[in-house]
């Protein structure tokens, strides 16, 4: 074939650069944008906080493809709220739905305070959407309702009881509430009052003897101031007799034996 003419494109820098291997020309093309990519990053570095600067009018833009990864959540289960339909005992109730409940770590009520812990359950349990978990029993505010009862000195917690449940339960006691004040103090049942203490005996102190007084002595009536007895006659039928010296009446005439007493 014959040859085409030479042009100006067959000499100057292209020809040369067109004449260099293609590995070669491969190297110094990446050496470049190796270099331009350099020297962006001194005149335009990027911020503390990681977020490139917006380059200026005379460098270049490079776009970036982002890939987003979408995480699908973890479906989580609610169980369905329920509500009170009878309170069995102190520890034990009946939810809608047929479920019967016992709250876990409660001690069997006893004999004291078993008909005030029912009482409390049925002023606070009614209208309310409880969440039923095992053997846990939540209230709307999500407060074990285990450890609500025992804080308010309603129940006792068992000897293996959780941390909560003693704890709650040792607040109570300080403060006395429920059965741990009167008239349970803490005991299952009341204990009988002591017995009366035994009546004293009468005691019987009869009176001092009065002392006896001495037999009254007849009175004899006194005879008139003025007093005249013709004879011993007239003195005994005026009931003077006997006269003794010194009375009125008497007289020594009277007096036959003159001893000091006449009529007699």
């Amino acid at each position: 074939m014959a040859g085409r003419p030479a042009g100006p494109a067959d000499s100057g820098p292209l020809a040369a650069w067109r004449k260099l291997p293609r590995k070669r020309r491969v190297l110094i093309t990446v050496g470049v944008v190796v270099l331009f990519l350099f020297i962006v990053g001194i005149t335009n570095p990027t911020p503390e906080d990681g977020t490139p600067r917006a380059l200026n009018a005379t460098q270049t833009t490079t776009t970036t493809t982002t890939t987003t990864t979408t995480t699908t959540p973890a479906t989580t289960t609610t169980t369905p709220p329920v509500t009170v339909a009878e309170v069995v005992d102190g520890r034990t109730i009946t939810v809608s739905g047929g479920g019967r409940v016992q709250l876990a770590g409660l001690a069997q009520p006893g004999e004291c305070w078993a008909a005030a812990a029912v009482d409390f359950l049925k002023t606070t349990l009614p209208g309310k959407d409880l969440r039923v978990v095992g053997a846990t029993v939540l209230l709307p505010d999500g407060v074990d309702l285990a450890v609500h009862v025992v804080g308010k000195g309603m129940a006792r917690a068992e000897d293996a009881a959780s941390a909560a449940l003693v704890t709650a339960q040792d607040a109570a006691k300080a403060a006395g509430l429920g059965l741990w004040g009167a008239p349970c103090a803490g005991a299952d049942t009341i204990a009988p009052p002591p017995p009366p203490p035994p009546a004293p005996k009468p005691t019987y102190n009869p009176p001092p003897p009065q002392p006896v007084q001495p037999a009254p002595q007849p009175v004899q009536p006194a005879p008139p101031a003025e007093a005249y007895y013709a004879n011993c006659d007239a003195a005994r039928a005026a009931g003077a007799a006997p006269l003794y010296a010194g009375q009125p009446g008497y007289r020594p005439a009277l007096d036959r034996d003159k001893d000091g007493v006449a009529c007699e």
